[in-house]
């Protein structure tokens, strides 16, 4: 079922997205595959629930209006933040009730909803099918009780949650750039079938978590990094193929392409690391982490941090040491000083202690997420 509701004076915002529903309707993953199709920011309303809402969760004790409020406000506030940024944005969030859409809709004009429909037995199946989590149906019940049918809304786009998840992804990606249906759906299926990287799509994935931070930098230091190693690989494979041609077409060669190379190499690495790391694209291992509560995996990962921190500084001074020791000794064949190999060494682990330090921050200051095993388990 997909219902498009007629436009009125306010238009719709080009690039903001509430994906909403009843538990078990797949908000989570339906959203952030929409946000990776749009190249835009995913924000899980999950991880913006104050420490009490989450013990009521635990405890299935379903939320209360006043319970939510605070919740709502922090998810106005980061809306809001992306949207200053410039980021466009795709929120899954169950919004429930009207007055809830209404208060997003007020502090972001005309923000639009793709609610995920589905029926009540296939949410409590899909609920109870949840390795992991623990969902009383009384909760799931809860839900299709609070639920004020979004139908007749203005900007508000209806699918029927059954579905596969690529035809979903493909309605609503096809209903917020008005492309044809049949188009993407076409194009959401055969990108399913992909191993998603995060160089498939423009904005990548989120392979450990939400980069570090955001906004006008960010794109900057992006631009910067990508810029160089495109240069970096160019100038590789160039050098390369080069002394390739000479060795085999006219029996020359020459002998700087090889120190060249890997000196190139060297630099594509270390930036490659930082730029990473900025993006949040760095592996992970949290399961025994996630296990902890709230408090235990704030120290947990402030003690990663300040570990991060503290090996990266070690390295920046190994590497200033290295520089200082090159500088007076040249390579073989090209005559480069040997100072240079260690320059991105030095500029990465540079760069990795002051986003290290940043994340640290950042474990305080942003709104504490529910664990993994925790994450689709909501009730409000």
């Amino acid at each position: 079922m997909t219902t498009c509701l007629p436009a009125r004076r306010i238009e719709p915002a080009d690039r903001t997205l509430v994906v909403m529903g009843v538990s078990g309707s797949g908000k989570s993953d339906i959203s952030q595959a929409v946000a990776r199709q749009l190249g835009w920011r995913h924000i899980e309303a999950d991880q913006f629930h104050p420490r009490e809402n989450v013990e009521r969760m635990r405890a299935g004790i379903p939320l209360s209006d006043d319970d939510r409020s605070h919740w709502l406000d922090a998810l106005i506030r980061e809306m809001q933040a992306a949207e200053a940024s410039g980021e466009g944005f795709v929120l899954a969030c169950s919004a429930l009730k009207r007055s809830y859409r209404e208060r997003l809709r007020a502090a972001v004009p005309g923000l639009r909803f793709a609610h995920l429909d589905i029926d009540q037995a296939t949410a409590l199946q899909r609920v109870g099918a949840r390795p992991g989590h623990f969902m009383p149906t009384s909760l799931v019940d809860s839900q299709f009780a609070t639920l004020e049918d979004p139908s007749g809304e203005y900007g508000v786009l209806s699918v029927d949650a059954a579905q596969s998840r690529a035809v979903v992804v493909a309605q609503v990606c096809a209903w917020v750039h008005g492309k044809s249906l049949e188009v993407e759906i076409e194009e959401a299926v055969d990108f399913s079938a992909q191993t998603f990287d995060s160089a498939n799509k423009e904005g990548g994935a989120h392979l450990t978590g939400e980069p570090i931070y955001t906004g006008a930098l960010a794109r900057l230091f992006d631009r910067l990094t990508d810029g160089l190693m495109a240069v970096l690989m160019g100038f590789m494979v160039l050098v390369v193929f080069g002394n390739v041609v000479l060795r085999y077409a006219f029996d020359s060669g020459w002998a700087g392409a090889e120190e060249l190379s890997r000196l190139a190499f060297v630099w594509l690495v270390f930036i490659g690391v930082a730029s990473s790391m900025r993006r949040g694209e760095l592996m992970s291992f949290s399961l025994v982490r996630d296990r902890f509560p709230q408090a235990v995996r704030r120290l947990i990962d402030s003690a990663s941090w300040l570990l991060v921190a503290a090996a990266s500084g070690l390295a920046t001074w190994g590497a200033w040491q290295q520089m200082q020791f090159g500088w007076g000794n040249i390579s073989a064949v090209v005559g480069y000083s040997l100072a240079l190999a260690m320059l991105p060494v030095l500029a990465c682990m540079a760069v990795l202690v002051l986003l290290a330090l940043v994340q640290l921050l950042n474990v305080w200051r942003r709104p504490y997420g529910l664990a993994s095993s925790l994450a689709n388990v909501t009730v409000d």
